[in-house]
């Protein structure tokens, strides 16, 4: 059965998107398909903020991104960790893989980051590198990411994050805030089929690629694609056979990203955002995280122990065909789910109305009287 995936990834695609994600494969080589990676490389770094042309597009998912990451820029290094979620013990896994030393300073999940508790542990040890989710979708928070940046520089350290869940629902300037490497991923909010797992460094770190310790891999080891890029730049710039559709639909994406604005996309988000919020709040349900630390891409509604959360991820599904994501931590399952609006698509008015009617429909099954039609009125 075909479900309205209102989850925070895989999203909904608009038509434009399909269109260019459908068709026969071409081949991964040759001087077209060579010129329309780069072009999309080129525009996924201008997207994030970057002047570089250094974006890597990686057959697999984000994670192929943050395991290269850990294999080329952890490896055998002194590596801290910014952990307040699900996807930051994943930062913490991955570089316990490659780094000779791993610490890390840790929030319980959804708490806000303390910078200056951070910055107490940078001033104990020198670190080569500091990694941080931007947004950890396993609760929808959002981290400071300017600030956190701007702190890894001032004690002399690298600065990496995981914007899988982020970019270019939230505001990224990769360099204006010293950022220097990204992770993301195609089947986000970039709103293309999942397939690729994308990499944008700073100039800086691919000049000085080969000065990195040696890692035990292959696939992850940025050097492989970096001497691709220069070896067999003509032809196949990359090093292994790329999912051609998939980078044909982001080519698509982020040219209809660049003709809209991304700041009209950053825009977008917190709107949607503000009306999940208020519309839940008149049924009395609240949010997970505080409203100033609230992804924009995602809504993790808190039922305040009104009802058990997972039974509306199934109603919901079962009664509506839309599928919503329950909680990923044991602990806040009963009472935490999960609104994905990180496409276009999701964010329209008719698929927020009818998560919405939803609610208020299963709310009322349950007991309550809650105001579906005044909560609707607040998406409009």
């Amino acid at each position: 059965m075909r479900y309205l995936l209102m989850i925070p990834g895989p999203v909904e695609s608009p038509e434009e998107i399909i269109e260019a994600f459908n068709g026969q494969t071409v081949a991964h080589y040759g001087k077209e398909f060579r010129d329309l990676y780069l072009n999309t490389a080129e525009r996924l770094s201008r997207v994030l903020g970057s002047k570089d042309k250094w974006s890597f597009l990686m057959p697999g998912s984000g994670s192929t991104g943050l395991e290269t990451i850990g294999a080329t820029f952890c490896n055998s290094r002194e590596v801290l960790i910014i952990n307040n979620g699900h996807f930051g013990d994943r930062l913490y896994d991955v570089s316990l893989k490659y780094a000779s030393n791993v610490d890390q300073v840790l929030f319980k999940p959804g708490e806000v980051i303390d910078l200056d508790v951070v910055e107490s542990q940078l001033k104990k040890k020198k670190y080569d590198l500091v990694w941080m989710v931007h947004v950890d979708t396993s609760v929808g928070i959002l981290n400071p990411l300017k600030e956190a940046a701007s702190l890894a520089k001032k004690y002399g350290c690298e600065f990496f994050t995981d914007a899988i869940a982020s970019a270019p629902a939230e505001e990224i300037r990769m360099d204006e805030w010293g950022i220097d490497g990204i992770a993301t991923a195609s089947q986000k909010a970039f709103s293309c089929p999942a397939g690729l797992g994308m990499l944008t460094l700073n100039d800086r770190l691919v000049k000085n690629i080969k000065s990195y310790p040696a890692p035990k891999s292959w696939y992850s080891d940025l050097k492989v694609w970096v001497d691709y890029y220069y070896d067999w730049n003509d032809w196949h710039p990359y090093p292994v056979t790329l999912p051609t559709n998939t980078i044909k639909a982001l080519n698509k994406s982020l040219e209809i990203l660049e003709a809209k604005g991304v700041e009209n996309r950053f825009a977008l988000h917190k709107t949607v955002s503000a009306k999940i919020v208020k519309a839940i709040k008149l049924f009395g349900l609240g949010t997970f995280i505080p409203e100033n630390h609230l992804a924009h891409g995602l809504t993790g509604v808190n039922t305040m122990g009104k009802f058990y959360a997972p039974d509306f991820v199934s109603f919901i599904r079962e009664k509506f065909a839309i599928q919503i994501g329950g909680s990923l931590d044991d602990t806040m399952k009963p009472v935490v789910f999960r609104i994905g609006h990180l496409s276009e698509k999701q964010c329209e008015t008719r698929n927020l109305i009818s998560i919405i009617s939803a609610l208020g429909v299963f709310m009322k099954t349950k007991g309550f009287d809650v105001p579906i039609g005044e909560a609707i009125e607040a998406l409009l």
